[in-house]
């Protein structure tokens, strides 16, 4: 039987996200968002360790739901996988 590796449960949520990284932006979208991290969605990947910062924003307006630095820990074909550097809550 698979047991789940995650502390904390991922939610589905399709908003715009701006991943930066020394100057450099990359625009993708949530996929799904959990109290520790974020996949986000994009033709564009950076590498497995690099820090970035993390911007997520509304759907419907411009407003900024978060903005968190993060480290990329993993990338697939779809997008990559970012770790918050603290929790949603800290």
């Amino acid at each position: 039987m698979f047991r789940e590796k995650r502390n904390f449960a991922r939610l589905a949520l399709h908003a715009r996200a701006n991943i930066t990284q020394d100057g450099q932006v990359l625009e993708g979208e949530v996929e799904n968002l959990s109290m520790k991290g974020v996949f986000v969605k994009s033709p564009r990947r950076m590498d497995i360790g690099d820090n970035v910062a993390v911007t997520i924003y509304h759907t419907l307006t411009p407003q900024v739901l978060c903005d968190l630095k993060a480290r990329v820990v993993r990338t697939t074909e779809k997008g990559m996988g970012l770790q918050f550097e603290k929790t949603l809550l800290d």
